[in-house]
């Protein structure tokens, strides 16, 4: 990218059609607010859980080892930044996965 002299401040003026558009801030909130989700392990855990179909809290715990409490906390979390949602069946509550990019953003971070 070539760039001219400004000013005097030493900042400099870039040719606006090599510089990439920017997303709008609502975009970029977005995805800060799914990635701040995703950066806890019990939660990426939980995403993966709900990738293979709809849970409940009691199936979560099992098959995660945690508390009832650390759960829900998990998932209201993920739920506030809108990766999953939740449907009332009776006495129960079944969580599910709503935004697939936030798996597959996951799966595109796998080392293994």
């Amino acid at each position: 990218m070539s760039a001219e002299k400004n000013d005097d401040t030493g900042a400099c003026k870039a040719s606006r059609a090599s510089m990439p558009m920017l997303p709008s801030d609502e975009s970029i909130r977005r995805q800060s607010d799914i990635l701040k989700a995703l950066s806890d392990p019990a939660r990426a855990k939980i995403v993966y859980e709900l990738k293979g179909g709809d849970m409940c809290v009691c199936e979560l715990m099992r098959d995660l080892g945690m508390s009832q409490t650390m759960v829900t906390h998990h998932l209201k979390i993920l739920k506030y930044a809108g990766i999953i949602s939740d449907k009332k069946a009776g006495k129960w509550v079944y969580y599910s996965l709503v935004d697939k990019k936030a798996y597959d953003v996951l799966k595109s971070l796998e080392t293994e």
